[in-house]
């Protein structure tokens, strides 16, 4: 096999990862993405130190595709984005690392470990306390939703097994030099794509549900930095803030308007939950739907006061004004027969922004003033029902990448999604369009269709095939009318979770452990 320069082949690797992921519609290139790795791995079989050398050049691939991929995260805070490029990069590359290692102890099953370990790591990374499963590689199809109808049994992480696989595969026939046989792993994604019409066809009957719910989006463009919270140059009044919302939905809500849809922090302030249905700012709201079947649903900054003098949680905060435990949330809300009569609390937090990922910080956040710290979280998924009993999934924002969180949902009667974010922060990059795109792998594991309004960014509708059947335009202060198909019916995956993400976990661990053992032995000898 003809040698070439690793650092170049590290680019390349990069090069071709980000120009497979969304939302660009070439993710066919991540089928080769991983391939120029394996080759520098070939190619330093003989050297010295050749397991630092290949995690160097590894870690410099992986932190290149962060930055072209996740870039953005700077508009949202310059600081939490050099923390996650060097978090995500570390924790990236730590498979590759292990591959390395894996071909000196178990040479045999060296390829095998590695999509072990990089299942494992992608499955960690769904589930500690700094979560930021954005790169999963499963979540790179997401701009191809006609080939990955399969994800309704596999999930997300299905995408990556086969993504991983492929990759192996090609460079197999490249060492062996053997390239006539590469049309073996063109068919292999051919098939995958023969499986996805066939279980879209079989889609059509089990998800024609009951009947159409009419709802109305919107979409009220207020700039998060500068119109949105107190402290910004032009703030907004919270009470004219929910009038921006409601004024271009007006035209659409009618006799037979099930839900109308307001983003994330739609409502802000300081908003006490005993005191919801007496607060001036949720007025408008309770008038709408006060003689009417309209349920409204909006994202809304709130806290809880409790009657305790030891701290009640983790995330409790002191005011020693008031000599009061509190909680802050970022909630959705439910307002329907004028009155607020369900709540929910955002559970899957972002890392270094709504929550401090170890418990000893939280502390620490308290010691210097309580100005940071967690949010308060809900303790399950918790579901809203409209007036005529339908249950909608009040998804908030982060919380739609999550596919095994989506899915508690759905299992708890959830017949549709809807998502409510604000991806203003991030400003007009490719961030707001992965997310939306992102929303259509949640769509298709679940068979559920999903509203989804946002503050700035895009509001859209997603019907259960992945398809985005409306949109907005980024920055547009707008409203929309859709119908929304309700759905019963569970899929495999709903039913029985991310069965690959745990077994390659599980895998991993033994496979280390192993590892561990073999080395130990190796060195007595």
């Amino acid at each position: 096999m003809l040698k070439l320069n690793p650092f170049i082949l590290s680019l390349l690797s990069a090069i071709l990862l980000f120009a497979g992921w969304p939302p660009l519609p070439t993710a066919v290139l991540l089928f080769i993405g991983l391939v120029p790795l394996f080759i520098i791995h070939h190619q330093l079989r003989d050297s010295k130190r050749r397991h630092l050398k290949f995690w160097g050049y590894s870690a410099l691939s992986m932190f290149l595709f962060n930055l072209g991929t996740t870039w953005w995260v700077w508009n949202a805070s310059p600081s939490g984005c050099i923390m996650m490029l060097s978090a995500n990069t570390l924790i990236m590359s730590t498979p590759l690392m292990l591959y390395s290692l894996s071909e000196k102890v178990f040479p045999r099953i060296a390829f095998f470990s590695f999509g072990v370990y990089w299942l494992g790591m992608e499955y960690f990374h769904f589930n500690w306390n700094a979560a930021w499963p954005w790169l999963t590689l499963g979540k790179g199809l997401a701009s191809v939703p006609f080939y990955i109808q399969w994800y309704e049994y596999t999930g997300e992480m299905g995408g990556s097994l086969l993504i991983l696989s492929v990759n192996i595969w090609v460079f197999r026939i490249i060492r062996s030099q053997t390239m006539l046989q590469m049309w073996k792993p063109l068919v292999l994604i051919l098939i995958f794509a023969v499986i996805s019409f066939a279980c879209s066809l079989q889609n059509f009957e089990i998800t024609k549900g009951r009947g159409n719910i009419e709802c109305v989006v919107a979409q009220p463009n207020v700039d998060p930095y500068e119109e949105k919270f107190p402290g910004g140059n032009n703030f907004i009044y919270p009470d004219v803030q929910v009038e921006f919302a409601v004024d271009p939905s007006r035209p659409h809500i009618g006799p037979n308007t099930a839900l109308l849809l307001l983003p994330e922090t739609a409502i802000v302030g300081f908003n006490n939950e005993s005191d919801l249905n007496r607060l001036n700012v949720l007025e408008s709201l309770r008038r709408l739907t006060d003689s009417s079947k309209l349920c409204v649903i909006a994202g809304a900054e709130t806290f809880s006061v409790y009657n305790s003098k030891l701290r009640p949680s983790l995330t409790a905060r002191y005011d020693s004004f008031s000599s009061v435990w509190f909680d802050n949330f970022n909630s959705a809300i439910s307002v329907k027969r004028g009155q607020v009569q369900e709540i929910y609390h955002k559970s899957k937090l972002v890392a270094g922004v709504e929550k401090m990922p170890f418990a000893f910080l939280e502390k620490l956040s308290i010691n210097l003033g309580g100005t940071s710290g967690s949010l308060g979280t809900s303790n399950k998924a918790v579901n809203f029902t409209l007036y005529d009993g339908t249950k909608v999934a009040p998804l908030i924002c982060y919380e739609s990448i999550f596919g095994d969180y989506a899915s508690e949902f759905v299992r708890d009667g959830a017949e549709f999604l809807a998502v409510v974010t604000n991806d203003g922060w991030w400003g007009n990059s490719p961030g707001y369009m992965q997310h939306l795109q992102y929303g259509a792998i949640r769509c298709i594991e679940t068979r559920r269709e999903m509203v989804r309004s946002a503050n700035t960014g895009v509001s859209a509708k997603i019907n259960q095939f992945g398809r985005i059947v409306l949109q907005t335009k980024y920055k547009e202060k707008t409203a929309f009318k859709c119908y929304v198909n309700p759905h019963k019916h569970l899929t495999f995956y709903v039913r029985h979770g991310n069965l690959i993400g745990t077994s390659a976990s599980v895998l991993a661990v033994i496979l280390c452990l192993s590892s561990l053992v073999r080395l130990f032995i190796g060195r007595k000898d």
